[in-house]
């Protein structure tokens, strides 16, 4: 099978949310704030995938099984943020969390990740790696490593660093990328550790 990459349309949406629920049905965040595939999730993702894919400074590309047709199969997504600095402008704004979110969680993790988003990179310019999913059925088949590279490449035509919060099955992944690990915390109670990446700039 071959694969390849383009930027996400509005169009895709739907299956980004599928391949986001095949990903990551298992995850922490995804039984606590997305338990159910409920109208109100639904809408959530629809809204913010719409918002961020609009977003010039947001960058949403997929992977696609380049023999589908009609209609093309998504196996894989990432989202990438471009030059963030304390100057950079506001993100489009988020719709409301689904009814039956566990919000305290939602604070935890990703108040926790934004914190020490901040606190590792300060204001230096960088690009920020938010979310990468695939399939399980195509994980390990080279769709992670082609988004990775779009946005690492991205970093290097700019001169500047990258940056991520992987877990640890996705740290691996990274680490071959370039990244460098910088921080561990557990979050959970202690059952998730969260690991912060750093990719140093390259001179262009």
């Amino acid at each position: 099978m071959s694969i390849q990459l383009r930027k996400a349309t509005l169009a895709d949406i739907p299956a980004i949310i599928d391949v986001y629920f095949d990903a990551f049905h298992d995850h922490p965040f995804t039984r606590r704030v997305f338990s159910l595939r409920s109208e109100s999730v639904e809408k959530y993702w629809a809204e913010s995938l719409a918002a961020n894919i609009r977003d010039p400074h947001a960058h949403y590309v997929v992977i696609t099984d380049s023999a589908s047709t009609d209609p093309e199969r998504i196996l894989a997504f990432g989202k990438w943020r471009e030059q963030v600095t304390s100057t950079s402008p506001p993100r489009p704004p988020q719709p409301s969390w689904p009814e039956g979110a566990d919000l305290s969680f939602v604070e935890e993790l990703l108040g926790t990740i934004n914190r020490k988003h901040q606190e590792i990179m300060k204001d230096r310019p960088h690009w920020y790696l938010e979310m990468l999913g695939v399939r399980k059925e195509f994980q390990r088949k080279g769709a992670g490593k082609l988004l990775v590279e779009w946005g690492t490449a991205k970093a290097d035509e700019s001169g500047v660093e990258a940056f991520l919060a992987a877990s640890p099955a996705g740290a691996p992944l990274y680490a071959k990328h370039g990244f460098e690990l910088v921080e561990t915390v557990l979050l959970d109670e202690g059952r998730r550790l969260e690991s912060f990446m750093l990719r140093p700039a390259k001179k262009p």
